[in-house]
């Protein structure tokens, strides 16, 4: 099969071949003419672009032909005057239009040569075209809707076109793997062309079995199409003209600039890959007032913050919601263990008459889903995120002026609480940390809900963090803080631990220094005439040093295994001082120095 239709491809080449060069054999031979009928009239200001030989010609034959026309119209009874002039050659004349007409006979000549090559491939190509057809004939019946496969694009061959001699398929999916729409393709006639020689090549050509199978996945595929959910604003100018503006596009990654949108009678009438050139399927919806504007800014994502009030109550403590409109209405509600969540799309006016905005879907103390009420007739589920943030777990900051340091959250503000029973009568009123507030949320968010929680900076940040001398307590907005992975909160257990560990083997050596010493104090307790030999101004200096002694932190620091150093520590510190102050005094009645 494929020997055949390369013989066919061979004749057709040829026979371009051949017609080229009838033509240019023919354009030669126009020119020629031209080129006698310019040389017989041409003017003197003409003729100078053309050699000198043919310039001195020419001067000749205007001459030999004004001899001709005045023996013509010579006065009658007079003879004309003789033909013969030195300043001409007849048969130079006569030499040049004989060259002429061989040049003429030449290319004539040529011309009908490659009229009857022509003719004989023509003849040859007649013969074979009934072949040629029925081979056509044959593939069709074997390779129509069969689906061939070339760098995983997969394609389904549509007929063959017998006058470009090479294959018509189309595309299933485009570039962007949203399935074509087959029918408005067809009817435009959108389709790649396949040479015989690459179909052999470098497709791979799938059984009647498996194009069966994979034109069935095609047609029965409901989920790869374009969701295009769209307003209309007319034009500033043309009132009566509308543009689209896309509200969202599904699915996510999908770039609307990929695509040409076509409106007919303001709907969505055609979608059109630029790069492939190809109609896509899609579903669209036109939604709004159709004056151009919702509340919800088109493909923004919704951010809520929580946290777990009791067992049975959560706190939502902040929600990002990039909402335009002027009032803004929100519920919560619960989903039972086998309850549906369509049951939750309905909309009715909230507890103050109003209608309700938004619905915060919560199944197990989790945020399942948000319903967003754009319009009468549709009920949008815009995407969303929870932030979880746990009472006395360490979290990172990162805006604002603590950006990546660390910190222990403490307290929570009450935001919207959201309960199963709506019942919030039994709650407890949470008091303010009294913190100084630090930052104030950039985002566009609900400001009944600021969102500030209370936080103990601990460390700073960097690769190892490191703990601060003196810890911080601030009010910061909760969209500042990420809670740690579990991998973050594992590794920053180890450095705690270490630092803690480094902290006591240091406290511990304080301790030491300060045992050591209160064991030298405690011989003066013993041996008092040790006392006697001090001047008042060296005991001083020795109350001095144990009144530095800070029993209260010495409480702080002080590990298991040290209990009994510190407490023996106390018990000298308050003895020695009693002792020192005694003898101070004694010194002062005395009057010894």
């Amino acid at each position: 099969m494929d020997e055949l239709f390369e013989r066919i491809k061979i004749l057709e080449q040829e026979n371009k071949l051949l017609e080229t060069e009838y033509n240019n054999l023919d354009n030669e031979l126009l020119k020629k003419k031209a080129e006698i009928s310019a040389k017989q009239f041409m003017s003197e200001e003409e003729s100078k672009e053309s050699n000198i030989k043919h310039e001195i010609f020419l001067e000749k034959f205007q001459k030999y032909k004004k001899n001709i026309e005045e023996n013509l119209n010579f006065p009658e009874g007079e003879e004309p005057p003789t033909l013969k002039n030195p300043n001409y050659d007849e048969g130079e004349i006569l030499e040049y239009f004989q060259l002429l007409s061989d040049e003429k006979k030449r290319i004539n000549a040529e011309k009908y040569k490659a009229l009857d090559k022509l003719d004989k491939n023509i003849n040859i190509k007649q013969e074979i075209d009934p072949k040629f057809n029925t081979l056509i004939d044959e593939f069709e019946k074997r390779f129509k809707n069969r689906i061939i496969i070339s760098r995983n694009v997969n394609y389904k061959i549509k007929y063959f076109d017998r006058k470009d001699k090479n294959i018509k398929a189309m595309m299933l999916y485009d570039s962007n793997g949203i399935k074509v729409d087959e029918k408005a393709n067809e009817r435009m006639k959108l389709f790649s062309s396949i040479e015989l020689k690459d179909l052999f090549e470098t497709y791979y050509i799938a059984s009647e079995e498996e194009s069966k199978r994979i034109i069935n996945d095609y047609n029965n595929d409901k989920k790869k199409f374009l969701k295009i959910l769209y307003q209309l604003q007319s034009d500033k100018y043309y009132p009566s003209e509308k543009d689209i503006i896309p509200y969202r596009i599904e699915p996510s990654y999908i770039d609307i600039n990929d695509y040409n949108l076509t409106i007919k009678s303001n709907n969505l009438a055609l979608v059109e890959n630029k790069e492939n050139k190809l109609f896509v399927t899609f579903d669209s919806l036109l939604i709004g007032d159709n004056k151009g504007t919702t509340g919800l800014v088109s493909s923004s994502s919704i951010k809520v913050y929580t946290t777990l009030y009791s067992k049975d109550i959560l706190n939502i403590l902040h929600i990002h919601l990039n909402d335009t409109s002027q009032e803004i209405t929100i519920d919560s509600e619960f989903l039972e263990k086998d309850e549906n969540v369509l049951n939750h799309k309905v909309f009715l006016e909230d507890v103050t008459g109003k209608k309700l905005t938004y619905k915060l879907i919560f199944k197990d103390y989790k945020l399942m889903k948000i319903f967003y009420n754009m319009s009468i007739d549709y009920i949008d589920e815009p995407p969303f995120e929870e932030i979880r943030i746990k009472p006395n777990n360490f979290v990172k900051i990162i805006k604002g002026e603590y950006k990546n340091y660390y910190g222990q959250v403490k307290d929570f503000p009450i935001g919207m609480l959201a309960r199963k029973d709506k019942d919030l009568s039994d709650l407890k009123k949470m008091t303010s940390s009294g913190f100084k507030k630090e930052g104030y949320c950039p985002d566009r968010h609900l400001e009944e809900l600021p969102g500030f929680v209370s936080v103990v900076i601990l460390f700073e940040g960097g690769i190892q963090p490191k703990k601060i001398k003196e810890t911080k307590n601030i009010s910061i907005p909760v969209c500042f803080l990420i809670p740690l992975t579990p991998e973050e909160q594992i590794k920053f257990e180890k450095i705690i631990l270490m630092q803690q560990e480094l902290e006591i083997e240091e406290n511990s050596q304080e301790i030491e220094e300060i045992y050591q010493k209160c064991q030298e104090y405690e011989a003066y307790i013993k041996n008092d005439s040790l006392l006697e030999e001090k001047s008042m101004e060296e005991i001083k200096e020795i109350l001095a040093e144990v009144e530095k002694i800070n029993v209260e932190e010495l409480d702080n620091i002080a590990s298991e295994d040290f209990l009994d150093k510190g407490e023996f520590i106390k018990g000298i510190k308050n003895l020695i001082s009693t002792i020192l102050m005694q003898k101070i005094r004694y010194f002062k009645l005395m009057g010894k120095k």
